[in-house]
């Protein structure tokens, strides 16, 4: 769809650019990150519903997208150690995705062999189908943003 900005001239198209660069902020990579991680967060919950590896239901309440703390330009999917926005985290996720050997679990009575589980991936096929959508999620984000820079462009150079 093209749009009239009301730029002429090189002078004020290169300023209009140094704007529109802009324009996708810190703060609007994050949440484009967010909702693309989403995409891929909600895909994994499904699988492990459809794997039936939702049981006690603590690994699904713990899966969410959210920025990592360590490094601010990246977003984690999954279900992590320590707690983080309010989701309590599950210590096992692992196991449902790679499966167990059989070994011997001991407590306070002796203890059992656990015949082991095989392995029921979800977070992979999650990805793996999904990384599309996550792009589209993503880029209709940056997007808006950009076409909201040069909207904002465009009234600037109409109020002159």
């Amino acid at each position: 769809m093209a749009t009239r900005y009301g730029v002429r001239g090189s002078v004020q198209l290169a300023a209009a650019f140094r704007t529109v660069a802009r324009a996708p902020t810190v703060a609007a990579r994050r949440r484009a990150r967010q909702e693309a991680g989403q995409v891929i967060a909600d895909a994994y919950v499904a699988n492990l519903k459809a794997n039936d590896s939702d049981q006690m239901g603590a690994l699904v309440a713990s899966i969410a997208a959210v920025p990592d703390l360590g490094r601010r330009d990246r977003t984690l999917v999954g279900a992590r150690e320590g707690k983080f926005l309010g989701y309590q985290p599950s210590a096992y996720s692992h196991f449902p995705e790679y499966g167990t050997a059989p070994h011997f679990q001991p407590n306070r009575f002796g203890g059992i062999w656990h015949p082991g589980a095989r392995p029921k991936p979800a977070l992979r096929p999650a990805l793996e189908q999904n990384v599309s959508a996550a792009a589209l999620a993503y880029f209709r984000t940056i997007a808006s943003e950009v076409e909201a820079a040069a909207t904002r462009v465009a009234a600037r150079r109409a109020q002159r």
